[in-house]
């Protein structure tokens, strides 16, 4: 078995799971090709989630963060292409045929991207038209982890990962997966974009709100690891774009300066820590 290399495998995050029937609605549409599933289930030690399928393997683990659990799931997984995936999503019936096609356009990638639809069999948020291979560091394209796939023995080639101070149990609880593609340009290696959805998310999406301290917060760390110096510069840009679109009121420019500020500061200290 450890020289088996499945074609793909899901990551797949969640927590306080003691069985495995989360995955049954996930995969209802997938028919019955074979691929591999990795759970990552933050848990306590009187929780723990055991798996008995062969094609299904379980790491139970006792902290809670999200960025944590997806290293874990990168560290770890033996597929050759592998799907970053949350527990509240539902994978539609060409999802693999659609993948395989992806990474045969683009073989150098390490990573694609795709679309994913909402309960309405919508598309979430508004898509680029055109795909192909973007290494531009300044993408106007927003990000989410059900959209991502990735090659995992390339991004262990790099020692790519998810940047733990972006995610939920870090400093910033947003913008982890822009950082993730970042992090993956800066590393030398591929993405690609490719405008076809494969899963459909049901419920509301956490985004907070434009202009709200935490939003402003993560954006400004993700932004500051693409400009560092030039840092004040787009902030000042950055609060004139709230202003344009209403994001935020004239009176609440002192505020927004000073949230932008923390999150320098803060992103500052915690790198000088691991340095």
């Amino acid at each position: 078995m450890s020289n088996y290399i499945p074609e793909f495998e899901f990551l797949v995050s969640t927590m306080n799971r003691t069985d495995l029937s989360f995955l049954q609605p996930m995969f209802k549409n997938m028919g019955s090709e074979k691929f591999n599933i990795l759970v990552i289930n933050q848990t306590t030690k009187d929780e723990i989630l055991e798996s008995t399928e062969e094609n299904i393997r379980v790491i139970n683990d006792f902290e809670k963060h999200l960025g944590r659990s997806r290293n874990i799931g990168i560290k770890n997984s033996i597929g050759e292409i592998c799907f970053i995936a949350d527990d509240d999503v539902e994978y539609l019936p060409d999802t693999l045929e659609i993948v395989r096609k992806a990474y045969r356009d683009y073989p150098e990638a390490a990573m694609i991207s795709f679309q994913y639809l909402r309960e309405n069999n919508k598309t979430f948020k508004s898509y680029k038209t055109k795909g192909g291979y973007q290494q531009d560091l300044l993408h106007k394209q927003s990000l989410t982890s059900m959209e991502i796939t990735i090659k995992p023995e390339l991004l262990r080639s790099k020692e790519v990962g998810f940047n733990p101070v972006f995610s939920f149990g870090g400093r910033f609880q947003w913008f982890e997966e822009q950082v993730f593609r970042d992090d993956i340009v800066r590393a030398g290696l591929k993405i690609a974009y490719v405008p076809m959805p494969f899963v459909k998310h049901y419920g509301r999406t956490s985004v907070p709100k434009e202009g709200s301290k935490e939003y402003t917060q993560g954006i400004v760390g993700q932004k500051y690891l693409v400009h560092e110096k030039l840092i004040y510069l787009w902030i000042v840009r950055y609060i004139w774009i709230l202003l344009r679109r209403k994001s935020i009121r004239p009176s609440e420019i002192f505020k927004t300066w000073n949230y932008a500020k923390e999150a320098v500061r803060d992103y500052k200290i915690w790198d000088k820590r691991q340095n």
